[in-house]
């Protein structure tokens, strides 16, 4: 293994994304994109329902589950990266090599990042290149989208993180990571609301933008994004996302390192 920090960082995320591809959970993913597309895209038709006659329109119904692919690549991708290690005792074997525990933690989350916009691309990627056959014409608001759902996606994967360095058992992260992101955050956001205060420092209150991108406030979020309510502006809600993706990570990365292997 290279000495510097970079190629190190380099060969971590290389071996994770290379466990991810030979895994199932990749191929899982990628099965799960391929169902939603078929259906948004079969569905119409075999009910004789037309399509949509316009470029934003027709993706919306996509970026209405964009959330929810963000979450579902945060709990497979990442909510089990770190606390694995000492749950499955592979730090044994991994701590002894000459590599720093914070290198260890920014090439697993290089490797969520990629692995997860992978996915995100292949989904924004088919419906583009399904409005374009079917409306004739695409526009700026649909990579605009796109966009925001990466922002989303890294807030998710930096939580993600965070939950896998503090809990001491997978399925705790993984569940709590899931439940955090479809429901725990739209309670909080519910309550706020009612009690009149704009939860904008709500990450899925946030990622109402990735639909609204598209239709403004007649586009309603999907699960794993905004419960239709309140979103904040795009710009406030990209900061809450690059808030929560940069804290989540420098915790997880703190936590990691002064963690002992010894549950």
């Amino acid at each position: 293994m290279t000495t510097t920090p970079l190629g190190q960082v380099v060969t971590v995320a290389s071996y994770e994304i290379r466990k991810y591809i030979r895994g199932r959970r990749l191929l899982g993913m990628l099965i799960l994109v391929a169902l939603i597309i078929g259906l948004f895209l079969g569905l119409p038709p075999a009910l004789g329902i037309p399509y949509a006659s316009t470029p934003n329109a027709f993706v919306s119904t996509f970026a209405t589950f964009s959330g929810l692919l963000v979450v579902l690549s945060g709990v497979l991708f990442a909510a089990d990266a770190l606390v694995s290690e000492h749950e499955k005792r592979t730090g044994y074997f991994l701590f002894p090599n000459p590599v720093r525990r914070e290198v260890l933690v920014i090439g697993k989350i290089a490797a969520s990042l990629i692995v997860s916009a992978a996915v995100l691309t292949l989904y924004y990627g088919a419906a583009a290149i399904a409005a374009l056959a079917i409306t004739g014409s695409l526009t700026w608001d649909v990579g605009l989208s796109y966009v925001y759902a990466l922002a989303y996606m890294t807030a998710v994967v930096g939580v993600a993180y965070l939950l896998s360095a503090l809990l001491k058992s997978t399925v705790a992260a993984t569940v709590l990571t899931f439940f955090l992101f479809t429901l725990i955050f739209a309670i909080i956001g519910a309550i706020l609301s009612a009690a009149r205060v704009e939860p904008w420092f709500i990450p899925t209150s946030a990622s109402g933008i990735i639909a609204n991108a598209l239709g403004g406030g007649g586009v309603r979020p999907g699960p794993g994004g905004g419960d239709g309510g309140f979103v904040p502006d795009p710009a406030t809600s990209v900061l809450v996302f690059a808030a929560y993706a940069i804290a989540g990570s420098l915790l997880a990365i703190l936590w990691f390192r002064q963690r002992e292997l010894a549950s």
